[in-house]
């Protein structure tokens, strides 16, 4: 590959290397980002080093990204040469250990070398994710103790941002292990993508990485260079017009050698070079692209032909992809490739299991591809497609070999540039389920809005209907992933669902497709669409005779009847759903619809059961609900029900147990990448501060869950834990900040229909404006007589009690004690358990008081 020895970048170089020694003795964090322009020798320094690092003793694995954006592509490539170093199945289980069912998600042939694999986890995308991600580190960090490890990871400003967040991933762990990053990228503004900026400056600004920027060589190195590629000393005059030409830039500075020597301009009669040698009087190209282009004209037109075809498979190629392609006979083959190697343009990969080459730059192979029509292009993209299915369709003699599941991103890749719509959108949908599948969900919504739309240029038919049904339904999930459930993208997505499985008359997508459009305007906070859209899932579920789907509208439609305040009605809802709950059978549900079944409606009848008054019943429920999501270890499940758990202690103003399901719900909703319902656990772990009597610090964390609640786009619920920050201020005595608050959540509810914690609301405000002063208690006063009206519009006898409570206290205190006595005796009165709680002691001795 050009000079046998780098020239220049000895202080880079040191800097790479003096970081061994520290990887050596397993203080990590080292993780070195090279950048610069393109052909500066980024990957040259990189091999350089590579070299220095095996002297060493250090495994060195290298992985490369592509313009097509294939996920994790990098460390895939690293993991397939780690596992194909070990010939014994038995050998690599033990190497791979627990991680293997886990690695297979990445490289598909592991389960055909270990066909007893257990399946993967089934979890929710980002679980799935952090949960791939960590057994990858565990991969990395144990084969680390056995041999220190250098990682190399080349072109990151082609990486996806799948690839860039295992990196940061990898980076931020490795402190502790015998392990050491280098990556390379380059740093025009037009190569350095959103994601790979913020994980840039992530790593920079966390000092967790070193960036080292090249710039063009020296004059001094120049001359170095061109003194060792002519085998003579280059006169000053020669170094200085080949160095301002090329601004020290190291493959310019060869290429433009090569040219010149070819073209017989360098030398005078005698050998040497010439005494007066001025760039500007020659006819020489202004780029490294028109330089190779010219050397690629003087190749033979069969060789010509041959790297065009080389270049449209990728930087990449095997021999016998190559062969299968242009269909030319194996010596003939071997005589172009002999050819493009002595031009420099093409080499060898020695180490690969079979015959593998790769371009000397990838400005070579752009020089190649820009000579090329977009006819003659698309004629190649769909040769080397077929090539590839007819090669790889055939069932494998070995286990290591590779099949047509390796290749599906390629043939997706090949097809849309080729022109063939049917076979782009057919392997568009499977690179996307395999994406999905390794939790790259960013590429496979790319893929599938691709696939949507090449086939939106199709004919019209049912076919065309069917196959965007299920591409849609397939975009959906991955949507709500990435930018949540009220975001317009989900709702479009579904409502088109919706409307080709009405015109299909598809039923079994007719209700998933309405499931996903309800928790659009659910999470929206428009609960009126979203109950009529739940009341219609259970009249499809009944018409279906289907259980499985009957079980989630009867979820659904209590949901909203319990949103809406009418507390009875969801109750019933949520116990006819548990008649239909088989923890066994119904275990997958959650990662098609979210949560448990199970979970949640213990959890909302863990929220409704106090507030319609039966507040010991509902300890002996949140017992059964805890057990039930420890037993399903479903992460946002589990956080549902420690979350509900804390609130119900909460509810009953105890603040020691409501402070470990609270702190318990943060770690898992944190350790799991749940950012909504980190929020919410926070909101909760701040209430408990405030009722223990930490004002300043529940409120703090109380605003900060309210923040990023609405980062997330989530309107549901907020008046809800806006009641929690109107509470800690009322105890903090900051009565006009309270005030503010609770008025905004009352607009919310007036807007929402969320009402199911109204006359909470009301009752605070009426407790805020009694505190307020004399002028304020009219007002007061009619707040809590709103609350009572609220409360016993939904028979919420405990929201009734503790407003009747607060009438009471304010009547009390302005000698209209009779007035409030029997309506605060009625209501005391109807209890017949939870006498243990803080709100009914506060009203007997508050009736006791009044009737002295």
């Amino acid at each position: 590959r050009g000079l046998d020895a780098m020239v220049g970048r000895e202080r880079e170089l040191s800097s790479l290397t003096s970081g061994l020694a520290e990887t050596l003795a397993g203080r990590g964090r080292l993780v070195f980002l090279v950048s610069g322009e393109p052909g500066i020798g980024k990957t040259r320094l990189a091999d350089e080093f590579a070299v220095v690092a095996e002297a060493k003793g250090l495994a060195v694995r290298i992985g490369h990204c592509f313009q097509e954006g294939v996920p994790f592509l990098p460390f895939v490539e690293m993991l397939e040469r780690f596992v194909d170093g070990i010939a014994e199945p038995e050998q690599l289980r033990r190497q791979l250990a627990q991680e293997a069912s886990e690695l297979a998600r990445l490289l598909p042939k592991l389960r055909r070398i270990l066909p007893d694999l257990p399946p993967a986890l089934d979890l929710p995308a980002p679980q799935a994710r952090r949960h791939l991600f960590n057994c990858f580190f565990d991969f990395v960090a144990r084969s680390a103790t056995e041999q220190p490890t250098l990682m190399i990871v080349e072109d990151l400003h082609w990486a996806d941002d799948s690839t860039l967040a295992l990196l940061d991933h990898l980076a931020q762990r490795i402190a502790d292990l015998p392990v050491m990053l280098l990556g390379t990228y380059r740093d025009a503004e037009i190569d350095v993508t959103r994601g790979l900026a913020k994980t840039l400056e992530d790593l920079l600004r966390g000092r967790i990485a070193t960036r080292l920027k090249l710039k063009g060589l020296p004059r001094d190195d120049v001359a170095t260079m061109l003194g060792r590629l002519s085998g003579k000393s280059a006169p000053a005059e020669v170094v200085e017009e080949i160095f301002a030409e090329t601004e020290g830039n190291p493959f310019f500075v060869e290429e433009l050698f090569r040219h010149l020597d070819e073209e017989h301009r360098l030398y005078n009669s005698a050998g040497e070079f010439h005494s007066s040698f001025k760039i500007a009087e020659l006819e020489v190209p202004e780029s490294v692209r028109l330089v190779v282009t010219r050397r690629l004209e003087r190749l033979n037109e069969t060789t010509r032909r041959m790297l065009a075809t080389a270049a449209t498979i990728g930087r990449f190629f095997t021999f016998e992809l190559l062969e299968a392609v242009s269909g030319s006979d194996g010596d003939s083959l071997m005589e172009c490739i002999a050819e493009a190697e002595g031009a420099g343009l093409v080499y060898s990969l020695t180490e690969a299991p079979k015959a593998r080459f790769q371009f000397s730059h990838e400005l070579v192979r752009q020089a190649v591809l820009s000579r090329l029509s977009s006819a003659l292009r698309q004629k190649l993209h769909l040769e080397v497609a077929e090539a590839i299915e007819r090669i790889y369709s055939i069932n494998p003699e070995s286990p290591h070999a590779e099949t047509l599941d390796d290749y599906v991103a390629d043939l997706a890749h090949h097809y849309s540039r080729g022109g063939d719509r049917e076979k782009a959108v057919q392997y568009l949908q499977l690179a996307a389920q395999q994406a999905a599948q390794r939790s790259a969900t960013s590429v496979a919504i790319d893929q599938l809005t691709n696939a949507l739309r090449i086939l939106k240029s199709l004919p019209k038919t049912a076919q065309r209907d069917q196959q965007e049904l299920i591409l849609q339904m397939m975009l959906g999930p991955l949507l709500i992933a990435t930018k949540g459930n009220a975001s317009q993208e989900v709702e479009q997505t579904y409502l088109r669902a919706r409307e080709l499985a009405q015109l299909l008359n598809a039923t079994s997508q007719q209700f998933p497709s309405l499931f996903g459009l309800r928790s659009v305007y659910l999470v929206r906070g428009e609960l009126l669409r979203a109950h009529e859209l739940s009341q219609q899932l259970v009249s499809l579920a009944e018409s279906e005779n289907d259980t499985e789907h009957l079980l989630e509208a009867r979820v659904a439609l209590g949901n909203t009847f319990y949103l809406q305040g009418a507390l009875k009605q969801g109750h019933t809802q949520f116990e006819e759903a548990l008649g239909i709950y088989d923890p066994k059978r119904h275990r997958s549900h959650a990662f098609v619809y979210v949560y448990d079944p199970g979970v949640f409606c213990l959890a909302r009848i863990v929220t409704t059961l106090p507030a319609l008054g039966y507040v010991d019943l509902t300890l002996k429920k949140t017992r059964d609900l805890l057990a039930l999501a420890r037993e399903v270890s479903h992460p946002p499940s589990l956080v549902l029900a420690l979350m509900s758990a804390c609130e119900f202690y909460l509810f009953r103003r105890e603040t020691d147990p409501a402070n470990e399901p609270s702190e318990w719900a943060m770690r898992v909703a944190e350790e799991n990448g749940l950012a909504n319902f980190l929020g919410q656990a926070t909101i909760d772990s701040g209430a408990t501060l405030a009722q223990k009597g930490q004002t300043s610090e529940g409120i703090s964390r109380i605003r900060q869950g309210l923040a990023a609640c609405r980062a997330t786009g989530a309107v549901l619920f907020r008046p809800f834990f806006l009641s929690f920050l109107a509470d800690a201020y009322l105890r903090a005595e900051q009565l006009t900040e309270g005030l503010a608050v609770v008025d905004e959540a009352l607009s919310l509810v007036s807007q929402t229909q969320e009402r199911f914690h109204e006359a909470e609301l009301w009752r605070l405000k009426g407790e805020l404006a009694r505190q307020t002063g004399l002028e304020c208690l009219p007002e007061a006063e009619n707040c809590l007589r709103k609350a009572i009206a609220v409360a016993r519009s939904q028979e919420a006898r405990f929201w009734e009690l503790r407003a009747t409570t607060s009438l009471a206290r304010l009547l009390r205190d302005t000698n209209r004690r009779d007035e409030v006595r029997p309506m605060l005796a009625e209501i005391y009165n109807w209890f017949t358990e939870g006498f243990d709680t803080a709100d009914l002691k506060d009203a007997k001795a508050l009736l006791d008081e009044l009737q002295t």
